[in-house]
């Protein structure tokens, strides 16, 4: 009232003044205490507005997060994301108070800028819309659902196989190989694109725009600037990624007219007919159909998903892959156990695996495991606390982020002896029931785990299996070491190099009447 009784020009715009701090202090006062209580925590030096945004674009990110890191700050420590404040955990019972809950399941702020390279679907999506698309998807993962594709894996597989033989080269670096046969994989399953009409298409796996996605968000946070959208869309970089972001919504929605279509002409119920052994429908028939019946499952919704599958499912399964058929190659005597497991259950037979095979090829399993806590696809995720939570001997105020970091909880040596070895006997079921369940969680864990996990475990045992039945794996002098780099995925920096002799000499034939 006194401002407005005795108002002159310079009084107004000290009210104004004090409204804009007393609202700013309102908005802000949740940021403010999550700034408190991270002053009260231990972390590795910051840069003014970078923060410690810099480490993501440090070549020894992952060699500090899992040899130096839990030493230096403990397993509750503090970072700094641009001005972003965030805790990072890295003991089990830590990170299962907050993965386990259904009251944490909220992403954080930078996973938004992901959703030109993954989509804005499962991994990304929040609330409500998360938990409905959760529901409807989730039956499309059953076993029962799976087992349709096991042939498609086989088929797949053998291509790799025909791959690097028609190479001519005995020295192969893995990655392109194992890349091509996961897109080959997600083609069919995904989208429903099979290996014989992608050839009668002439579709070359280089002309998919799914193979064109590039992960900007780690160049973002270390030029602040660029997380405000309107500055980052106006930069070349952000005009190729709308642009290519477009492109995977056009292919898209190209792709569900003709699956509408086929729907409409064959009045085929894709969901009336899950019971069909012999059916096998594709990730986005699947969706059409349940859009089809449910109108707020939108076309946008079957984009967005599609996308998510296709693109998170290259980096992951294929790092994992590649890196797997590494370590058995310098790991000998675990490639032995594993051709030996698969020879008692094939008995010289050179049929493609089965559902049944699959889930019988334990020590494989085994040693898939021990490379993905080695190498986990996904070094680090994150959430944003939906209410104040007791993690230790601290309470993290609600709203604040939570870091967890797989590559480097793998290798706590509490909880693994000699962290750094690998060592598949880790998970044979006696060893794996006496550690904590999340000290392992490469697919993460609770509510939010992957949804297609048991498919990437079924996808990898089909391609590593097919790989040991035909060829002897050596490594190469030189080239014995992973050398991992940080991507938001794992990455292996110079590729991964392998030696590949045939185990029989007529491989060539025999993988043609395999086929």
């Amino acid at each position: 009232m006194l401002c407005i009784c005795d108002f002159n020009e310079n009084g107004a715009w000290a009210c104004v003044a004090v409204l804009v701090v007393i609202y700013a202090i309102y908005a802000f006062r949740n940021y403010f205490r999550i700034v408190r209580f991270i002053l009260t925590l231990n972390g590795p030096p910051a840069l003014p507005l970078v923060g410690n945004a810099y480490l993501a674009t440090d070549k020894t990110l992952l060699q500090q997060m899992s040899h130096t890191a839990y030493d230096m700050y403990g397993p509750i420590f503090r970072i700094w994301l641009t001005v972003f404040p965030a805790v990072v955990l890295f003991e089990p019972a830590d990170i299962q108070v907050i993965l386990s809950s259904s009251k944490h399941l909220e992403k954080t702020y930078f996973y938004r800028m992901l959703h030109n390279f993954v989509g804005d679907g499962l991994i990304t999506s929040e609330g409500d819309r998360w938990k409905i698309h959760r529901k409807i998807l989730q039956p499309a993962f059953h076993l029962n659902i799976l087992d349709r594709f096991t042939d498609t894996f086989a088929e797949c597989a053998n291509h790799l196989v025909q791959g690097i033989i028609n190479s001519g080269e005995k020295n192969v670096n893995l990655t392109k190989f194992v890349n091509d046969a996961v897109i080959d994989i997600l083609n069919e399953t995904i989208l429903g694109v099979t290996l014989v009409s992608k050839k009668q298409m002439q579709m070359e796996e280089e002309e998919s725009p799914f193979r064109k996605g590039q992960v900007v968000a780690p160049y973002r946070m270390v030029h602040p600037w660029l997380l405000v959208n309107w500055i980052y869309e106006m930069t070349a970089t952000g005009q190729r990624e709308n642009a290519h972001r477009a492109e995977l919504f056009m292919t898209c929605k190209k792709m569900i007219a003709e699956k509408r279509e086929v729907i409409r002409k064959t009045k085929s119920k894709i969901i009336s007919e899950v019971d069909d052994p012999q059916r096998k429908t594709s990730m986005l028939e699947f969706m059409v159909e349940v859009s089809e019946k449910n109108p707020s499952f939108t076309e946008d919704d079957i984009v967005n998903e599609c996308c998510t599958f296709m693109l998170a499912g290259q980096d992951s399964v294929g790092s994992a892959v590649a890196i797997t058929m590494f370590l058995l190659a310098t790991h000998h005597e675990w490639q032995q156990k594993c051709v030996q497991e698969l020879e008692d259950i094939f008995e010289a037979d050179s049929r493609s695996p089965t559902m049944k095979d699959l889930r019988e090829m334990r020590c494989l399993e085994m040693c898939i495991k021990e490379s993905l806590r080695l190498y986990p696809s996904v070094p680090t995720f994150a959430r944003k606390l939906g209410e104040d939570t007791k993690v230790g001997n601290y309470v993290i105020p609600a709203g604040c982020d939570v870091f967890v970091a797989p590559y480097a909880t793998h290798r706590l040596p509490h909880h693994y002896p000699d962290p750094h070895t690998f060592d598949p006997t880790r998970f044979d079921p006696d060893n794996s029931e006496k550690r904590h369940p999340y000290a392992f969680f490469p697919f993460s864990a609770g509510p939010r785990n992957c949804i297609g996990y048991k498919f990437a475990m079924l996808e990898m045992k089909a391609l590593i299996s097919a790989v040991l039945r035909n060829f002897h794996l050596s490594p190469i002098p030189g080239k014995e070491e992973v050398r991992p780099k940080f991507r938001l995925t794992l990455r292996a920096q110079g590729g991964l190099w392998v030696n590949f002799r045939p185990r029989y000499s007529n491989l060539v034939e025999n993988l043609y009447v395999s086929m």
